[in-house]
């Protein structure tokens, strides 16, 4: 399963969710394919979970994606026994697992290229959702319906490694602008300030 094939589904499919992003390949990939100013492009590893997690809490009545990747999720595993103990329904993460850090131009494997089973840690951890996606079709049936439901969904999709993100374009602007555009989005269709570090 190719990571950039679930992202153009995700892109098609996605209506006026709410998306978090970590910085590895699909940050560039989804980027691409959505310039839908719901996108938090978040600029750091470990970060995306929590972030998503924040947000689908805040706004209980909005629907909340995460897109993360095996390395990231591994950098911050107490993510996953936060999010076992809060279990927000509005909340969905897809975790593109593809066996290695390939952000940059050297890839080097991670844990889940061996014997660590990100379903079961996230089983482990109180998220009984968790499941192992392993081929496109299952990803169009299990992956793209969880959009229209009402639980917390955890998706650890076995993709192959790719080097698409290294081909394409990087987003025209930065994570500073980008942070502002998602905030302003939220105040917009929220009907409310919304305050955060770094206004005024």
């Amino acid at each position: 399963m190719i990571r950039y094939q679930c992202l153009e589904l995700l892109a098609a499919n996605r209506t006026d969710q709410l998306l978090v992003t970590s910085q590895s390949g699909q940050r560039i990939e989804w980027s691409h394919l959505s310039k839908h100013e719901g996108n938090l492009l978040v600029g750091m590893m470990g970060c995306a979970i929590g972030v998503g997690m924040g947000l689908a809490l805040a706004l209980p009545h909005r629907k909340v994606i995460v897109l993360d990747s095996d390395g990231s999720v591994l950098l911050s595993l107490f993510n996953l026994a936060t999010l076992g103990n809060l279990q927000p329904r509005n909340l969905i993460v897809y975790v593109f697992d593809n066996g290695v850090y390939s952000g940059s131009r050297i890839s080097y494997a991670t844990a889940t290229s061996g014997n660590t089973d990100l379903e079961a840690m996230a089983k482990g951890a109180g998220i009984k959702s968790a499941r192992t996606i392993r081929d496109i079709e299952e990803f169009k049936k299990q992956g793209i319906d969880a959009l229209a439901g009402n639980e917390l969904a955890f998706f650890v999709c076995k993709v192959e490694e790719s080097l698409m993100h290294r081909e394409i374009p990087r987003p025209n602007t930065d994570l500073a602008e980008n942070k502002y555009t998602f905030v302003r989005y939220l105040e917009r269709t929220e009907k409310k300030t919304i305050p955060f570090i770094g206004r005024g």
